[in-house]
């Protein structure tokens, strides 16, 4: 047998709607990642997410039911990524419902993966009681050679799954013995109002149609995972679910779920992507809001206007628009626009390597001498306003920080400098450090001379 464990083995989660499959995901990774609701149809897309706590390293995918939900208005669709998760992985976890008993459609599942010829754990769900544990002997009915019992609600028997799961990683020469985390990968995190063309841009991206896309908004309802290397740089993408406002979310429902499984991912991510849409009404005030999300978290940040293929556009159309997104995202002038279309996949590749420059050029560190020489030239060439008949002074500064650049200015009236001001001073520092993408924050603190002249004579 060749060995495989120079890679990070692919472990699925199939099975017929709605008999637990996310909860187990949720289980086995530690978080909850996918959205969990007790009716069918809730996961729609593959989702991913790399496992390390347990003490071997896998990938694991969630999946929507592969049978069962005949009418919904995307069953075909859920039924293909269930079809292409199966064809991808090396193991699969198959869930049956153990209060439901054996139903015609696990009939059709096992039918199914034993086509596949992949190897595969089958799991009894929802056995917490000792009674639905004795009925699961039913399940030998469908033809399988045996089963796990367990209850991903309650918890019990995830320690036991582990075991076997890594012993039969291990059978299968899947367990890499130096296994390491990258640390190399860039999180991107895809941000926007519904149906705005989220999941077609990564689908572009990857050359293949892993995300579900439909004109129904709201297709996409969890934050999805997707590794892609390009041109040697490992990047992670993540779909997030359309940020809608909050007026439109009622309590307890899966939208109020995604949103603040999108909120999370933004925080998690080292470059977003904003993604509007062209036209009179762009960005609308929910554009200007996801902006001011991203903006308040420091998080550095590009804006994509997709659908740039069905603009009517001359030589001036894009500096037209760019001043329009500037002129109504003031706060965030810093951040780049690029134009594309995830329809044609024009100009997608581009946004990759725009979010690569980004977040490297996020992590510069300015030197300090050289920070206060631009601010020292700065300061002389537009003093600061007279404060009670003294000047404003600068007597050092530093940067302390990263992704944001941050910077702190020691001063002798740090409270009376405006905010133009500081305007000003950011606009100094882009002169010579750009930072594309990212916002430069400005932290004043009070130091008097004598302070300075210490600190001089020590420094």
């Amino acid at each position: 047998m060749s060995n495989k464990s120079n890679r990070t083995p692919l472990v699925a989660i199939v099975g017929r709607t709605n008999v637990g499959k996310s909860t187990l995901f949720n289980v086995l990774c530690g978080k909850r990642l996918a959205i969990v609701e007790d009716r069918p149809g809730v996961t729609r897309d593959r989702a991913y997410t790399h496992v390390t706590k347990h003490g071997f390293d896998f990938r694991l995918i969630d999946t929507g039911g592969i049978v069962g939900e005949d009418d919904g208005p995307f069953a075909d669709s859920v039924r293909e990524q269930a079809e292409l998760a199966i064809q991808e992985a090396d193991l699969i976890l198959c869930v049956f419902d153990g209060v439901a008993g054996p139903h015609p459609h696990d009939g059709e599942v096992v039918d199914r993966l034993r086509k596949s010829q992949k190897d595969v754990m089958w799991i009894v769900n929802k056995c917490e009681k000792p009674s639905t544990v004795n009925d699961a002997v039913e399940f030998y009915n469908l033809g399988i050679d045996e089963y796990f019992c367990m209850s991903t609600a309650h918890n019990q028997g995830t320690g036991e799954l582990v075991a076997l799961l890594r012993n039969k990683l291990d059978s299968m020469d899947l367990l890499s013995k130096n296994a390491e985390q990258e640390d190399d990968i860039i999180r991107v995190a895809i941000l926007g109002r519904p149906n705005v063309g989220k999941s077609t841009f990564i689908n572009k991206l990857l050359g293949e149609d892993r995300l579900i896309t439909s004109d129904h908004s709201g297709t996409t309802r969890d934050s999805i995972d997707i590794e892609l290397t390009r041109d040697g740089q490992q990047y992670m993408l993540v779909d997030t679910a359309g940020l809608r406002k909050k007026s439109k979310i009622e309590e307890a429902t899966v939208e109020r779920y995604s949103n603040l499984r999108t909120l999370r991912s933004l925080a998690q991510c080292d470059v977003a992507i904003l993604l509007i849409e062209p036209g009179e009404e762009s960005p609308n005030e929910q554009d200007s809001k996801i902006a001011g999300l991203i903006h308040e978290r420091g998080i550095p940040f590009m804006i994509v206007v997709n659908k740039w293929d069905l603009v009517e556009k001359d030589h001036k159309t894009a500096k037209e628009t760019e001043r329009k997104i500037h002129d109504s995202l003031r706060f965030c002038r810093y951040a780049p626009i690029l134009f594309i279309s995830a329809l044609t996949g024009k100009r997608c590749p581009s946004v990759l390597s725009k979010a690569k420059e980004i977040y490297e050029l996020a992590l510069t560190r300015i030197q300090t001498s050289e920070l206060n020489q631009i601010l020292e030239r700065a300061f002389h060439r537009k003093p600061p306003p007279v404060y009670r008949g003294q000047p404003i002074k600068l007597f050092f500064a530093t940067q302390i920080a990263q992704k944001p650049p941050t910077i702190v200015l020691f001063m002798n009236h740090p409270g009376k400098i405006n905010f133009s001001y500081e305007r000003y001073i950011k606009n100094s520092i882009r002169k010579h450090y750009p930072f594309p993408g990212s916002d430069i924050k400005i932290f004043m603190r009070k130091r008097t001379e004598k302070q300075d002249r210490v600190q001089s004579a020590n420094g």
